[in-house]
């Protein structure tokens, strides 16, 4: 029974001394994780708002039949002002995007896309859903830091993969501001 406690005792030990020296977070992904939460609740508050913009791409892929791709912005409705001329205070409204869903299909495989952006408009964020060469549904997370990949997370990306995902990202994002400023189009 002696030994039994004893056991006992070092296994907690073991697993508190571990546990100490568990390594720290890093706090750029933290704080990037932390603004993925704060779009997520955004992104249902602004709903109500009409906030989301969603743009629905049919076309036809070769060899794999029709697809549709549905992309959402949410952003948000920001009033500024400016002195005219004539010194009086025009207002006007400007439409900071922060983040992007990109989903669409080819033949029966589908794909799925988030882009988180800063105030800035800068890509802090990316997670991309496809299939490995096996047809293995697949899930990478991209965050970067001022323009450059900080770190990635799942199956290791092909080459350039981190570079097409920036790119895709920021056409999006002029794509949006090219929709928001001419919505009729």
């Amino acid at each position: 029974m002696k030994h039994f406690r004893e056991l006992i005792l070092f296994v907690l030990c073991t697993v508190v001394a571990f546990g100490a020296v568990a390594e720290d977070p890093d706090p750029l992904i933290s704080s990037i994780d932390a603004a993925y939460e704060q779009a997520h609740v955004a992104m249902k508050k602004n709903k109500s708002m009409g906030n989301e913009m969603v743009t629905k791409i049919t076309r036809s892929v070769r060899g794999k039949g029709k697809t549709t791709e549905t992309i959402r912005f949410y952003y948000n409705t920001v009033e500024g002002t400016y002195l005219g001329n004539d010194g009086s205070d025009s207002k006007f409204f400007y439409h900071p995007l922060y983040f992007i869903t990109r989903s669409y299909n080819i033949g029966k495989q589908k794909y799925y896309e988030e882009y988180l952006f800063d105030d800035n408009q800068n890509l802090l964020y990316a997670l991309t859903q496809d299939y490995d060469e096996n047809g293995k549904r697949i899930e990478r997370r991209f965050y970067y830091d001022e323009g450059t990949l900080y770190a990635d997370l799942g199956p290791e990306p092909g080459p350039l993969m981190d570079q097409m995902v920036y790119l895709t990202a920021n056409e999006l994002r002029h794509g949006f501001d090219w929709l928001i400023q001419n919505p009729k189009e």
